[in-house]
């Protein structure tokens, strides 16, 4: 008998991408993340380069992840420091949905009159418009310089978005996102009922 396992070496290879991902609807998207997953090689981790801030930062992709190791990927922003916990080790830069929460809610306090802007520049975020085209198409959103810069949500919120698509396929996806963001910063209750 011969052995059919394969001994691997003891680190992982680690391999860094840059890689802009547009398309123009969600089915799209997971498409070209599967496609893109299936080049992958066997026993390495990557990093994935998405998106590039005004100050210069990347919002970047991590595989596998720590918790899902499929299908899954870990959303960072360099230099990212959560305020709604302690990051440590692989989730350094990693922003959770409640630190965009929280930096709504200051947006908002601080901006009030740009409420239904903020809200629009999201919802054009959920149905799949870049944010540097959000950016552009309201450009009084800019406006709101309190906590992240408004490229850097909108990028954060897309990939926090496109993330949701993939861990809940067949469920959910960024409704799930979407809806605490409706409920819990804009205060608007579901008008879905439950079946």
């Amino acid at each position: 008998m011969k052995r059919r396992s394969q001994k691997f070496p003891k680190d992982k290879k680690r391999v860094v991408v840059d890689w802009l991902v547009k398309a123009k609807d969600r089915p799209s998207q997971r498409r070209v993340l599967a496609e893109k997953w299936l080049e992958e090689g066997q026993y390495t981790s990557y990093r994935y380069n998405v998106e590039t801030c005004e100050d210069g930062k990347k919002v970047y992709l991590l595989r596998p992840t720590w918790l899902n190791r499929g299908f899954d990927f870990q959303v960072n922003v360099e230099g990212f420091q959560s305020k709604t916990r302690t990051s440590k080790g692989q989730t350094a830069e990693m922003p959770s949905h409640e630190d965009v929460g929280e930096d709504l809610k200051e947006k908002l306090q601080a901006h009030p009159s740009c409420k239904e802007e903020l809200f629009a520049a999201i919802s054009d975020v959920y149905d799949c418009l870049e944010p540097d085209q959000v950016l552009k198409n309201r450009p009084g959103i800019k406006a709101v310089t309190t906590g992240l810069p408004m490229d850097k949500l909108l990028k954060i919120i897309k990939w926090l978005f496109i993330e949701q698509d993939l861990t809940y396929w067949l469920e959910t996806g960024r409704n799930m996102l979407m809806s605490g963001i409706e409920k819990d910063i804009f205060g608007l209750d579901s008008d879905l009922k439950e079946k």
